[in-house]
């Protein structure tokens, strides 16, 4: 298996000051790198790339060029090769909810599965979500919209758009050992999947 791990809201040339999500968390009045979207799913993605690799599953790290771009490339790349693929599009939410999420295309059954799986590992490891962890299918057409267009350009990968916890909300997972736990819960359910698929 390949995993694919793209470090979203950094590297795109058409929104080149995009960071996604910031809060002030520390109430200080002034946003810093360590409440910015983009710093921490690039932590989250560098714990999880090595999680996955102790367990001798191969990573491919993206964080540049558009999405339509990242997508093209992650197909070309699938189809030199067989065997399972993971697109993870990595992202973190804000904004008070108290759950995290794992979307994945509605039209992909696999996807299902393997979002099914990661938020049952997730939910087991950070029992912070108060709300729980989801799997969740992305359409065009609803208030998913959004996690849809961040995957909709992958076909042979199972596609996921990642967004584990609310950093507004979920303050404690926004340290070593807060993405030690999410990393390790995901890397966990792509193993089992993986095993599965």
């Amino acid at each position: 298996m390949i995993v694919f791990i793209d470090r979203q809201h950094s590297g795109n040339p058409k929104k080149i000051n995009s960071r996604g999500a910031n809060r002030d968390i520390n109430g200080d009045g002034e946003i810093t790198a360590d409440e910015l979207e983009s710093i921490w799913t690039g932590r989250l993605s560098i714990e999880l790339e090595i999680r996955l690799l102790d367990k001798g599953i191969k990573v491919i790290p993206i964080s540049d060029g558009t999405y339509p771009a990242r997508h093209a490339r992650v197909n070309e790349y699938a189809d030199m090769h067989p065997g399972p693929w993971v697109y993870l599009a990595m992202h973190l939410n804000a904004g008070g909810g108290n759950y995290g999420a794992f979307f994945h295309d509605h039209r992909s059954a696999a996807g299902q599965q393997l979002a099914t799986i990661m938020a049952q590992e997730l939910q087991a490891a950070c029992p912070e979500l108060k709300g729980g962890a989801r799997a969740r299918a992305a359409h065009s057409g609803d208030w998913t919209k959004n996690a849809f267009w961040c995957i909709k350009g992958v076909g042979k990968p199972v596609a996921i758009c990642v967004e584990p916890f609310f950093m507004d909300v979920h303050t404690s997972l926004l340290s070593v050992q807060g993405i030690a736990k999410v990393s390790t819960a995901m890397a966990r359910a792509i193993e089992l999947w993986g095993k599965n698929d």
